[in-house]
């Protein structure tokens, strides 16, 4: 096995540039539905996304962040893998079982489940790219971001021209992401770290027993984003959220961005932390903020001085329209990637309680906020239930951090 380890920057720099390739090649996908199908599929596409986000949290089951600061390994790579497997198959009964209650189109139902398969491939994937990163090798993440995006973008492009049906081109996502794993992935993984050690169905219950407050957390994390606009979609249809999801594409490359400055941190603050490195940890947090303000203001002047340019290129005049939802979706944005962070911190220092109590606040003020908000400001009402319930959350676990950070002091 090749036990090299990459420096900090370099990580930063493989898991980047992976990441922001296979951003954008999901992010033209958005673009071309409204291109190639039309808003309303665009609406279904966006509509699908919205709900699996919940499943995909549940698949994730923020091991994540607990298995690339799991440096004393407690647990094996074998054990992560098998409950990943484990989380993935949950989330899709539990996806198709969503899908037979709720009263969704047959389209719409076929979209969710077969997007659901291509977040689950995600899913499967992330838990040797925790593997790799914990062993500071994040250039193979960055190759296999890379690799993903161009391969599912072509396989959806060509399902989607060819047959104008979005559940085939989903489906091309699907079928290439695994090749993907199969192919590339865990080779590239037994290169550089032991994946057949030994594990257990107790063992493995055990982590799953443990992280079950970050799974609630995650899922409550979810709902507090995803709320919003499945409440704008009943109250003001598909096509709303069809345009509002168009709109607000091209932001997820701010909270992305934001998250990649970050991610690679993880496992130096688990390593900070656990020696008692409190002031290298709040110097590292100190960076990490900066790093996320710095390309939040980049952002908001790019959408104030390009957003009508942008918009028009990317969708025509028809999306342009609604320019004003963009820098509001900027913020908001800016804001989820934050949160990203707190909690992923809080995860590090093992504050499950604050997580918990964080978001169920969080969760109660954007669901109380989209009902008032929306049918008050209509669209922008979405994203501002979002921004204050975000704003709110993130105040609880930064006064929660602090106190873990201070007890461990004492």
């Amino acid at each position: 096995m090749n036990k090299k380890r990459l420096s900090i920057q370099e990580n930063i720099i493989w898991n980047t540039i992976g990441s922001i390739m296979y951003m954008i090649t999901q992010w033209l996908i958005t673009i071309l539905v409204v291109r190639i199908a039309g808003v309303e599929t665009a609406g279904n596409l966006t509509l699908a996304i919205s709900v699996n986000n919940i499943f995909y949290s549940i698949a994730m089951f923020g091991i994540r962040n607990y298995q690339v600061s799991d440096v004393s390994e407690k647990y094996s790579n074998k054990t992560y893998i098998h409950s990943r497997m484990v989380s993935c198959l949950m989330a899709t009964i539990l996806c198709w079982g969503y899908c037979m209650v709720i009263g969704y189109s047959s389209v719409q139902k076929v979209c969710i489940i077969t997007y659901c398969l291509f977040k689950m491939s995600e899913a499967f994937y992330d838990v040797y790219a925790g593997i790799e990163q914990r062993e500071w090798r994040m250039d193979y993440i960055g190759k296999s971001w890379m690799y993903r995006g161009i391969v599912t973008f072509i396989c959806f492009l060509c399902g989607l021209y060819l047959t104008k049906n979005l559940s085939i081109a989903i489906m091309g996502m699907v079928i290439s992401s695994f090749l993907i794993i199969i192919l590339y992935d865990i080779p590239a993984t037994k290169k550089i770290a032991n994946i057949n050690t030994v594990s257990s169905i107790d063992s493995c219950m055990c982590l799953m027993k443990e992280c079950f407050p970050l799974l609630c957390y995650l899922i409550l994390s979810t709902v507090v984003t995803m709320l919003p606009r499945l409440i704008m979609e009943r109250k003001l249809g598909s096509y709303a959220l069809g345009v509002y999801g168009s709109v607000s594409a091209p932001t997820v490359i701010v909270q992305m961005g934001a998250s990649y400055i970050f991610n690679p941190f993880m496992t130096l603050f688990a390593e900070q932390y656990n020696n008692g490195q409190q002031k290298e940890f709040w110097s590292t947090f100190r960076k990490c903020l900066l790093g996320i303000v710095g390309i939040s203001i980049i952002s908001l002047a790019g959408g104030k001085l390009l957003g009508v340019w942008g918009l028009n290129l990317l969708y025509g005049k028809e999306i342009a329209e609604y320019v004003d939802l963009l820098l509001p979706l900027i913020c908001s944005t800016v804001l989820t990637a934050l949160i990203w962070f707190l909690c992923g911190l809080s995860t590090v220092v093992r504050d499950f309680k604050g997580l918990i109590i964080s978001n169920v606040i969080a969760l109660i003020i954007s669901f109380y906020s989209s009902f008032i908000l929306i049918d008050r400001f209509t669209m922008q009402g979405a994203t501002m239930a979002l921004i204050v319930s975000l704003l709110i959350e993130a105040l609880f676990i930064i006064l929660f951090l602090k106190k873990k950070v201070e007890i461990e002091k004492l």
